[in-house]
């Protein structure tokens, strides 16, 4: 065996401990570093013909790489949008790693293509799609809609324009471009939501269209669009409609909030990523259809060492995104599902909500120069400050990181710089967001 590819129990040791103390005790919040702290730091280089020795390349990242790094799962990570895997997807995730499933073929992972499909099939019901609504799993959003959107491409020939709204995902502009296909802005409301009605000016203005995007919890504002309107709105030309459901579908597990997806059930295609608001790690996106079969002919590969693979009954996850090879992605929320049920899986999404309207209600108690921009519908809270800079909002940020109260970053919302806080870890304190309002409270910057 070669000294690459020999298991050396030194290295397991310590890579084993570094996983265990981290899921046990909880990731630390980290911090971030200028490109010139780092070459400091790694002054001479990592990458070397003999190598560096395991003392010494594990003093690189345990010392250097990794506290400089935030992690997404830590309870204080408010920003962007969180990540907050739980022990058993985590594990799991590693144990698809240390088997290398590639998960591209029922051939060479019928197990675990059927458990992802299981997936997949109660992801479908828990939105309305039909029985026959399938898909596969791919490596985020990005992926996700890229897949999705080709497939209504090429399904709607000589339509090739996208309709979508500001608050689409970012990835909605750059898959509109990467296919070659124009992107219609549609007008939103006053909470930048997508809406029947403005969607259905924007049609009959362009008759070009034959995709719309729709969110269902947009990344800035956790805000959910009219579904149900824009599913009328698109129903008279046979629009497709994809919902980006990527962040927010997850709260369909909470009773109390599946009104604000009124609608979804009417997706032509959907995406939800387990990596986000389902307590996967990093790297999946659920893929669905509500009819397969049209994905098959856009995304099928054909090439002779691909034969193998080609049978009646063979469900082929590669058939339904752009992506060939794969890891099996979704196996970490099956276990965790199988582990743990559906029920726990509600109550950590649910308390999300929680945090949020609670931190929404303080926002209103701590009053000016505080103020909420809106009532938060999932998760997502933003917040103006009167008075303040862009660079008061940038060093208030920083300023949370570095005291390790939190890892928080301001967006725009209408063109005003604003506090967002997004929350999502079941774990994280009740407290929180007092610390950090309150500094957004008290703090003279900008007086």
């Amino acid at each position: 065996m070669s000294g690459l590819h020999r298991f050396d129990p030194a290295v397991a040791e310590r890579a084993l401990a570094w996983v265990t103390d981290r899921i046990e005790r909880g990731a630390p919040l980290g911090s971030t570093a200028s490109r010139q702290e780092l070459d400091d730091a790694l002054a001479t280089p990592s990458v070397t013909r003999a190598g560096l020795g395991l003392d010494e390349a594990w003093r690189r990242f345990a010392d250097v790489v990794a506290p400089a790094t935030v992690g997404l799962n830590h309870p204080r990570f408010l920003a962007f949008i969180p990540a907050a895997p739980s022990p058993s997807a985590v594990l799991m995730d590693a144990m698809v790693s240390a088997a290398s499933f590639s998960a591209e073929s029922w051939l060479e992972a019928a197990g675990a293509v059927h458990a992802e499909n299981e997936v997949l099939s109660f992801l479908a019901e828990l939105a309305g799609l039909p029985a026959d609504a399938g898909g596969c799993f791919v490596s985020g959003g990005s992926a996700g809609n890229l897949s999705a959107l080709a497939v209504a491409r090429d399904h709607r020939p000589g339509r090739p324009a996208i309709a979508a709204a500001s608050t689409a995902h970012a990835s909605v502009a750059n898959t509109a471009r990467l296919l070659g296909c124009p992107l219609v802005d549609v007008p939103v409301d006053e909470r930048g939501r997508l809406t029947g009605p403005e969607l259905a000016v924007v049609l009959a203005r362009h008759p070009e269209v034959g995709a719309v995007v729709a969110s269902a919890g947009t990344t800035n504002a956790g805000t959910v669009d009219d579904l149900r309107g824009v599913a009328d709105a698109c129903s008279p030309t046979a629009t497709w409609l994809h919902v980006d459901a990527a962040y927010g579908g997850a709260a369909l597990l909470v009773p109390e909030a599946r009104h604000r997806f009124d609608g979804i059930d009417l997706a032509d295609s959907l995406i939800i990523d387990p990596h986000k608001w389902l307590f996967a790690p990093l790297g999946s996106c659920a893929l669905l259809y509500r009819d397969p079969r049209l994905a098959r002919t856009v995304h099928a590969q054909e090439a002779s060492y691909l034969d193998a693979i080609r049978a009646d009954d063979a469900w082929n996850p590669a058939d339904y995104g752009y992506q060939l090879t794969r890891r099996a992605a979704g196996l970490a929320l099956w276990f965790a599902l199988a582990v743990h049920g559906v029920e726990a899986h509600a109550a950590a999404v649910r308390r999300g909500i929680d945090l949020a309207q609670a931190a929404a209600r303080l926002v209103d108690q701590l009053g000016a120069p505080l103020e909420l921009v809106m009532e938060p519908e999932l998760s997502v809270v933003l917040f103006r400050r009167t008075g303040w800079t862009d660079d008061d909002w940038r060093d208030w940020s920083r300023d949370l990181l570095a005291r390790g109260i939190a890892f928080v970053t301001p967006t725009r919302w209408r063109g005003e710089t604003v506090g967002r806080l997004v929350f999502l870890h079941p774990d994280t304190p009740d407290t929180v967001a007092a610390e950090v309002l309150a500094s957004a409270h008290s703090s003279e910057r900008g007086a």
